[in-house]
């Protein structure tokens, strides 16, 4: 018999060993190890996680929050769905699972008054971008993630001016003014991550006319990844730095079964004729004080068509591609670029 229901803590065992099938990357095969399945849903205020069962076996789950976000530069109510998951037996088949699950989530957000759904989905991401654009999803915007290992260095400090929460937030708050998917309560996710220890620091570098600065977490307590394949290229660079990164400069290679610790940086913003030179330094310190504080991988979070900032270069580096979907209910239009991206959705 298939059913859809709420998921409730005695699933998290089941959910996580469903996880464990859904590993990320192709090339580069990495699983997110969370001891708890529904922190994700914890950092949303309503949040819901849905499971498809079949014969009392889970085949699929979807997750989404209801939001109050800025749209046009109005309050405006939406959804935002995350943790799509499939049992890979039911992949291939959208009748049951999958679909019906789709079906529910978008019963239950039209009914709240949610303007629309939406989502991010990993460009080469293919089965979830076949169920998305199946069901009618619009591509609204695309963001890049830049993903830097840290480095060994010379760790000059950085203030992470947190004595004064509230006055950093409102300076991020201004400078993101009134795009679309901006939370109404902007300041609320940094609160929530001060609170937990999530949120390191809000770091700048100025200089003369010009400044950077971005926000900085550490969610290691909730989640890390961990390696589940390399390429033979990689893992040959691997032997050859790895022993070198004690001693040097060097970018550290992850290998195989390797646990993996991230520091993500958030809301990078950037100003004066020097800025976009001194996000790219400010980046730069970052890596050495994460080495220091033995964090792994460094992910910076920016839609291309973001105006605060463009995403800085460096070597060797990975760029991971995203896109935002959105599944209109009230009317065909997406929302108005540029988009704002919430820590709370990654």
């Amino acid at each position: 018999m298939f059913s859809i229901r709420e998921a409730t803590p005695g699933d998290n065992e089941a959910l996580l060993r469903l996880e464990a099938t859904s590993p990320q990357g192709t090339g580069i095969s990495i699983l997110i190890d969370r001891a708890d399945y529904f922190y994700r849903s914890r950092m949303h205020d309503q949040a819901r996680v849905l499971l498809a069962t079949e014969n009392g076996r889970i085949v699929g789950i979807m997750a989404f929050a209801l939001k109050d976000v800025l749209l046009g530069g109005s309050p405006d109510r939406v959804a935002y769905f995350y943790d799509l998951r499939g049992d890979p037996e039911y992949r291939r088949s959208m009748k049951r699972g999958l679909l019906r699950l789709w079906q529910a989530v978008h019963e239950e957000v039209k009914a709240a008054g949610a303007a629309f759904l939406y989502g991010h989905v990993k460009c080469d991401n293919y089965d979830s971008l076949n169920v998305v654009t199946r069901m009618g999803a619009r591509e609204a915007a695309s963001f890049d993630i830049l993903t830097l290992p840290a480095l060994r260095g010379r760790t000059a400090p950085l203030d992470p001016h947190l004595d004064d929460l509230g006055a950093e937030v409102a300076r991020i708050d201004r400078a993101v003014g009134t795009r679309s998917l901006k939370p109404c309560h902007f300041a609320a996710a940094y609160e929530r991550g001060a609170e937990l220890g999530y949120l390191k620091g809000i770091y700048r570098l100025e200089a003369r006319n010009s400044f950077a600065q971005l926000s900085a977490w550490d969610l290691s307590a909730i989640y890390r990844g961990r390696v589940l394949h390399m390429p033979l290229s990689l893992r040959s660079l691997g032997w050859f730095l790895n022993p070198l990164a004690h001693v040097l400069p060097v970018p550290r290679v992850p290998t195989v079964g390797q646990e993996i610790v991230y520091l993500q940086l958030f809301d990078p913003v950037c100003a004066g004729p020097d800025g976009h030179r001194l996000l790219r330094a400010l980046v730069g310190r970052i890596r050495h004080i994460a080495y220091a504080t033995e964090i792994d991988i460094l992910t910076l979070f920016m839609y291309r068509d973001d105006p605060l900032a463009r995403l800085p270069r460096f070597w060797p580096e990975t760029v991971l591609h995203y896109r935002t979907v959105v599944f209109p209910l009230r009317s065909l239009e997406v929302p108005t670029r540029p988009l704002y991206l919430d820590i709370r959705d990654i």
